[in-house]
């Protein structure tokens, strides 16, 4: 279990997105358990909270993937792994010093970095440029998952299905739409 997933690579392997073939492909051919801490357990079942509220999955589905989440857990897909928080916030704090002036980071994706490095990854894999900037300052090797999805060829998504904002994903273009 050398790879971090960002929160935002986890969700689509739950719910039907724009990414979702590119990363379950990926996931598939490393064939190891994702690590997982408290932190990634609390944003994807937030975020996936946030789907219900937006009107992007109904109440039932949020129900089914919580129960998903558990049971890969309970499998070995997922493997719950502790984190040392206040040296991932001291860590994250140095990583701001290098990169964010550089790159616009986040405090919060700066933590999912600090603590990749904590659990000793070499690959980080996420879909926001900010974070994968972040990633490379401390020596990992990246994974786009925005490149493996161009990579794929396929536009393609299941109708009804929600399409990301560009923005969430760190492309740096704000849409005009509210």
């Amino acid at each position: 279990m050398n790879a971090y997933y960002d929160t935002g690579v986890l969700v689509p392997l739950y719910t039907q997105e724009v990414f979702s073939s590119a990363i379950n492909a990926f996931v598939a051919d490393r064939g190891e358990p994702i690590p997982l801490n408290l932190f990634q357990r609390l944003e994807l079942e937030n975020a996936m909270r946030q789907k219900v509220f937006r009107g992007e999955i109904a109440a039932e589905r949020l129900s089914r993937v919580l129960s998903d989440v558990g049971e890969d857990l309970d499998r070995g897909r997922l493997v719950a792994r502790p984190a040392n928080w206040i040296g991932a916030i001291e860590k994250a704090r140095s990583i701001s010093a290098a990169a964010t002036a550089k790159a616009g980071c986040r405090t919060l994706d700066l933590i999912h970095v600090a603590i990749a490095v904590q659990w000793g990854c070499s690959i980080f894999v996420s879909a926001d440029e900010r974070q994968i900037a972040a990633a490379r300052t401390e020596g990992l090797r990246t994974v786009d998952v925005r490149e493996l999805h161009r990579r794929g060829g396929d536009d393609r998504v299941e109708p009804g299905v929600v399409r990301e904002s560009r923005v969430r994903y760190g492309s740096g273009k704000r849409s005009r739409r509210g």
